[in-house]
C-alpha cells in the first residue's frame, strides 16, 4: 500500500495550490526544469509532422523495411529542423513535434521554411529513394502562441520523465498536421501566415510575384477553422 499512499500524496500536491510560472526566452531541456509545481511559459512556433498510413507499412512490407522507412523519414525531418534552428521535443513513432521561439517574425518564418524544405526533400529530391519501397505521404502543421512547459513523469528515473508542452497552438498544429494532404503537405494557421516575413509568403512564378498560399479549412473540436496551405517547396 505504500505506493498507493505515495501516489495519492503526489497527486494531491500537484492539484492543490498555484504553480510557479516563470517567463522564458530559451526553449528548455528536461534538465532545465525541476519537478514539482514549477512551469515556464513562452511564445513558441509549433511544428508537427505526421507520416500517413504508417500502420499499413507494417502490413505491406517486412518489419525491417518498415523500420528503414521510418528511420529515414525521421532523419530527414530531424536534420532540417536542427539546420533551421528548431528544437525537437517529441518523437512518437510516425510523428514528430518540434518548436522554435516565436518572439520575431523571422523565427516563425524559419519554422514554416523547415516545413517547406522537408516537403522538397521527401516529396521531390529524395522521393525516388523512398519509392523503391513506398511513396511517402505526410502532413505538416504549424501554429504559434503562448505555451506552458512543465516536467512530468517520475523523478530520478531518466527514462520515465519528460517535458510536456501545453497550449492551444500545440493542439491546433497537431490537428492541422493530421489533416494536411498531398500535394498540400504544409498547412499553417492564419495567425502564422499573418506573421510571416515577405519571403515566406510570396514566391515568383513566370517572373511575377505570387502568394504561395491558398485558403484551407481545418476541422477541430467540432468546428471549422480557416487555414493556409501550400504545395510550394523550399530547396536547400
Amino acid at each position: 500500500m505504500a505506493i498507493l499512499e505515495d501516489i495519492k500524496s503526489k497527486v494531491s500536491d500537484y492539484l492543490e495550490g498555484d504553480y510557479e510560472v516563470v517567463d522564458a526566452r530559451v526553449i528548455p531541456s528536461v534538465d532545465d526544469l525541476a519537478f514539482g509545481k514549477v512551469a515556464k511559459k513562452m511564445n513558441l512556433c509549433v511544428f508537427y509532422i505526421d507520416l500517413r498510413e504508417s500502420t499499413d507499412l507494417l502490413f505491406l512490407h517486412q518489419k525491417q523495411t518498415a523500420g528503414k522507412l521510418h528511420k529515414s523519414f525521421l532523419h530527414v525531418v530531424s536534420s532540417i529542423i536542427r539546420h533551421l534552428g528548431g528544437y525537437i521535443r517529441s518523437f512518437n513513432g510516425d510523428s514528430l513535434l518540434a518548436f522554435w521561439p516565436a518572439n520575431y517574425k523571422s523565427e516563425i518564418t524559419k519554422c514554416v521554411r523547415a516545413g517547406m524544405t522537408v516537403k522538397w526533400l521527401l516529396d521531390i529530391e529524395l522521393s525516388p529513394l523512398f519509392e523503391k519501397y513506398h511513396k511517402l505521404d505526410f502532413g505538416i502543421g504549424v501554429d504559434w502562441g503562448e505555451v506552458f512547459i512543465a516536467r512530468a513523469g517520475l523523478p530520478r528515473h531518466t527514462n520515465n520523465n519528460d517535458l510536456i508542452f501545453m497550449g492551444r497552438c500545440v493542439n491546433f498544429a497537431v490537428a492541422i498536421g493530421e489533416q494536411a494532404r498531398s500535394p498540400y503537405h504544409v498547412e499553417i494557421s492564419t495567425s502564422t501566415y499573418s506573421n510571416l516575413e515577405s519571403d515566406g509568403v510570396y514566391g515568383k512564378q513566370d517572373g511575377k510575384k505570387v502568394d504561395m498560399w491558398k485558403d484551407g479549412i481545418v476541422k477541430w473540436k467540432g468546428d471549422d477553422y480557416r487555414s493556409k496551405m501550400t504545395n510550394w517547396h523550399w530547396r536547400l
